[in-house]
């Protein structure tokens, strides 16, 4: 009944966008679609979102392979207003109207994934609530042709386990630093200036009640608290080119630590290159990713842990077409009872721009991945999975 309610809520959502949609021109390529707007006395309140949707053919062991659909939606809500001493107030809000058990987000699928405010003066941008933390905000990790079925912080699966959960669930490899997630928490973001900018954020306790200090979050065994993260992105353009770096750190204190665990650490560094050609525009990048919080789950953070990931990727434009290769690897150390993880993809994929507000992507993905102890459900401690996809992505 739930999952009813669910789609209902997404359908109805997404048939919303479409009938609001203003037409420029009769052709597709000049089709395009405005977040929905209005005037609340003084306040301008928008709502935009965005809907993935994919058909994929997978190759799996066990026969579990086979044609099928995924997908999610997402809306996203703003209430601002600019004051006359040039201070911006403003109300941010996601939240995921629907998915299905291959597609969702990096939030646990949270009906609420954000619900923050935010301060914009002339001296930078302070924000309070449940939003993502400055090292993952500011975090540069490579170009993609499309973000959903990216196999660097993948929200779209094309592969299952044999009770019908996304396989790549076991291990969620991501290069930007994710471990405040979307827990309450206090940031600030500095102007940029000379091409820099600077970021930090305070999250108290791992809880998701908006606020923070409203809850120390569950009280379960290694929870980290206090965690401190700051992040620096650099951004400088000269001619043709545009450049780009990343550096972020977190680090928390546990506040119920067991045999073998510890106070979390977790950092990365990113990078991008751009150069236009005129007609094309080739981009290259990528990203490192190490911590001690054990398949970068920040309540498994040991002691004398290690988990890393790597990430290198390119794009080619021309036009509305974006070409693109992209590699992962993360290895997850053993610790205890827990095994070693390794956790290879590689994807190609073409897109197509149809308008501001579509893009079509073809692509063809391959998952390799191996653990130390026990075995996948194919009965070996390797597996190696295949899949070509169309992705559809409408997003306002």
């Amino acid at each position: 009944m739930l999952e009813e309610v669910k789609i209902g809520v997404g359908v109805a959502a997404a048939a919303t966008f479409f009938a609001l949609a203003n037409p420029a021109e009769a052709g597709i390529a000049d089709w395009n679609v405005t977040p929905l707007s209005a005037d609340l006395d003084g306040w301008l309140g928008t709502l935009g979102g965005q809907a993935d949707a994919a058909l994929y053919a997978s190759d799996q062991p066990g026969g579990l392979g086979r044609a099928g659909t995924t997908g999610n939606l997402q809306l996203d809500g703003k209430l601002e207003r600019l004051f006359d001493n040039g201070w911006n107030v403003s109300l941010h809000t996601s939240f995921e109207a629907w998915h299905d058990r291959l597609s969702g987000d990096n939030y646990g699928n949270d009906v609420i994934q954000k619900l923050y405010g935010s301060l914009l003066i002339k001296y930078g941008r302070f924000e309070i609530g449940q939003e993502d933390g400055a090292a993952y905000k500011m975090a540069i990790t490579g170009p993609l042709v499309a973000e959903a079925p990216a196999i660097d912080d993948a929200n779209m699966s094309f592969f299952k386990t044999p009770d019908g959960e996304a396989f790549t669930d076991f291990f969620d490899v991501r290069t930007g630093v994710f471990a405040s997630q979307n827990f309450a928490k206090f940031s600030y973001y500095s102007p940029r200036l000379f091409g820099i900018q600077i970021g930090a954020s305070y999250t108290p306790h791992m809880a998701k009640d908006v606020l923070p200090f409203l809850s120390a979050g569950p009280h379960v065994a290694d929870r980290q608290h206090n965690m401190m993260e700051g992040a620096a992105n650099w951004e400088h353009h000269s001619g043709a080119w545009t450049l780009g770096a990343y550096g972020g750190l977190a680090l928390a204190w546990n506040a119920a630590r067991t045999s073998g665990h510890g106070n979390l650490y977790d950092g990365a560094v990113g990078w991008q290159a751009q150069y236009n050609f005129g007609e094309e525009t080739l981009a290259v990048g990528g990203a490192y990713h190490q911590s001690n919080a054990y398949g970068f789950d920040p309540g498994n953070a040991f002691a004398r842990g290690e988990t890393q990931a790597v990430h290198l990727s390119s794009t080619l434009t021309s036009g509305p077409w974006i070409f693109g290769l992209e590699y992962s690897d993360g290895i997850a150390g053993a610790q205890g009872a827990a095994p070693r993880l390794d956790a290879k993809g590689y994807e190609t994929a073409v897109g197509y721009q149809l308008n501001s507000s579509m893009q079509l992507t073809a692509g063809f993905q391959q998952l390799d991945d191996r653990q130390s102890i026990g075995t996948f459900y194919n009965g070996k401690p390797h597996i190696r999975m295949n899949a070509g996809f169309l992705e559809f992505n409408f997003h306002v």
